[in-house]
């Protein structure tokens, strides 16, 4: 039974719902949805209790030193390292593959280890020397931070915000989605409320609760107590919800969704590019800051179709406790108009594009969908595709292929142009051996909030900011984001002789 956790203490609640993974059978008699558990779900009276306790704690927990709060990170890493095969066992319960639950747990120790977290600290605070004057700027916390996480990766999103919320000096309220909450409620009570005690947090300074999130968004907004709303979700809403914060004069600090591209130059890696390809298909498309459309010069494209085309075909459904297993099951048959527009654009059909039993076997009612390719010669047929435009949600990597240019100076200023276009912005990355090509597509791309060259896209980085973005991702004021700088508010201070 998972319970509630207001005011440094667990609440039990009446009303409960049991948790089910999706079926990998398309055969309902062959295999029912597993029941992981029964969840408390929490109403408006321990919404508004989960944010007084909040407000109370605030103060208390704002005004401990930085480098004391900042110690945190790293408590939760070790305690996260004790729990990480319960952790990791109770993603695999709900569906994620385990090859995927190893990269998120990789990435959370990497994110808030101790050198990470000095890293940090150093940024919430500058003083120098200015004459006789002495000069500052400081980052305060920005009071209570309410945090909305994602359906489709609650405990790493919920724990990574709060984490860096936490280290703010914020007090956090965390709502738990109700598809998977075990291994989220997991995480923040057994190991971040462990990790809070080990500082000497007071209690309040983080509550969480499960509920669906139209109500309770609602109520935050109407909260005074509320400062700043972490949002993660779709574009739409998420910029909707943005303009709701503002006219309440509350912080949307927005996660939203992504269209990352990698451009593959004529003297890149082709086996490296490829790898960092295929990262696409990793929960089947339904993660923000995978790839899901790439740009290769025309000259390497027919080469690196074929090895991708021959690599992709190894990814196979399987049972998220099988470590090779990458692919997740996709609702919905949103992807038929996807393909049937691009299709009908001229695009060509690599591969993929039906629906596959646990067998691997096509089926209509299969709960996997085969990964797919698409080739789309040329930028400006590219432009118009909803494949390439968008954020599909489900296996698809779309090839675009530029017409050849007689100059690759003038190629590569297009492929920088149609980059910059992107309406949405987390990453983009580019392989090649030319550290002049290089440097033109870091100086060159506005676009996104993190730029790779020769490395893999989708992992996290070390020391560098993990999230935000520009354009749809993030909003107006999109960038990348250290999150706990997101969650204060910068303040200066001059001192005379």
């Amino acid at each position: 039974m998972y319970t509630a956790y207001i005011a440094g203490r667990d609440v039990v609640l009446q009303q409960v719902v049991r948790p089910a993974v999706a079926p990998l059978s398309a055969d309902l008699f062959v295999q029912q949805s597993p029941i992981l558990g029964r969840c408390a779900l929490a109403g408006p009276d321990e919404v508004r209790a989960a944010t007084a306790a909040a407000v109370a704690a605030a103060p208390l927990w704002a005004g401990v030193p930085p480098a004391d709060r900042f110690t945190l990170g790293p408590v939760f890493c070790r305690r996260l390292a004790d729990a990480a095969g319960e952790f990791t066992a109770l993603l695999v319960a709900e569906g994620c593959p385990r090859r995927i639950a190893d990269w998120l747990l990789d990435s959370m120790l990497g994110m808030f280890d101790a050198e990470s977290c000095r890293w940090y600290l150093r940024l919430v605070r500058h003083e120098w020397r200015d004459g006789d004057r002495r000069l500052v700027l400081q980052h305060h916390p920005d009071g209570v931070l309410a945090i909305n996480p994602p359906g489709n990766a609650p405990a790493f999103s919920a724990a990574t915000a709060a984490l860096h919320g936490l280290m703010a000096g914020n007090a956090v309220v965390v709502r738990i989605p109700r598809r998977f909450p075990s291994s989220t409620t997991f995480l923040l009570r057994h190991v971040l409320v462990p990790s809070l005690e080990d500082v000497h947090a007071p209690p309040g300074t983080l509550n969480f609760f499960c509920s669906g999130p139209d109500p309770v968004l609602r109520q935050w907004l109407d909260d005074p107590g509320v400062d700043d709303i972490v949002y993660y979700g779709n574009s739409e809403r998420g910029l909707s919800f943005e303009r709701a914060c503002l006219d309440r004069g509350k912080k949307a600090v927005l996660e939203l969704s992504g269209n990352d591209t990698v451009v593959v130059w004529k003297d890149a890696s082709i086996p490296d590019a490829v790898e960092s390809l295929v990262t696409a298909f990793h929960g089947s498309g339904q993660m923000c800051v995978a790839p899901n459309r790439a740009v290769v010069h025309p000259s390497v494209a027919d080469e690196l179709v074929e090895a991708l085309r021959l690599r992709v075909a190894e990814i196979k459904p399987g049972r998220p406790e099988d470590s090779t297993t990458l692919l997740t099951p996709v609702p919905g048959d949103a992807y038929i108009a996807v393909l049937r527009e691009a299709r009908a654009a001229g695009a060509v059909l690599v591969c993929g594009g039906k629906r596959l039993t646990l067998a691997g076997t096509p089926h209509s009612d299969g709960p996997f969908l085969e990964p797919t390719l698409l080739r789309v010669d040329g930028l400006s047929t590219a432009a118009d595709l909803s494949a390439v435009c968008e954020e599909t949600f489900f296996p698809l990597l779309s090839l675009v292929v530029p017409h050849p240019e007689a100059d690759d100076e003038r190629l590569l200023s297009d492929v920088i142009g149609f980059l910059n276009r992107n309406r949405y912005g987390l990453r983009n990355s580019l392989w090649t051996g030319d550290p002049g090509v290089a440097e033109r597509f870091v100086a060159g791309v506005r676009n996104g909030a993190m730029l790779k060259v020769n490395q893999v896209h989708l992992d996290f980085v070390h020391l560098l900011p993990s999230h935000g973005g520009t354009g749809r991702s993030g909003g107006v004021h999109g960038e990348a984001a250290y999150m706990f700088l997101k969650t204060s508010h910068l303040q200066s201070a001059v001192f005379g002789p």
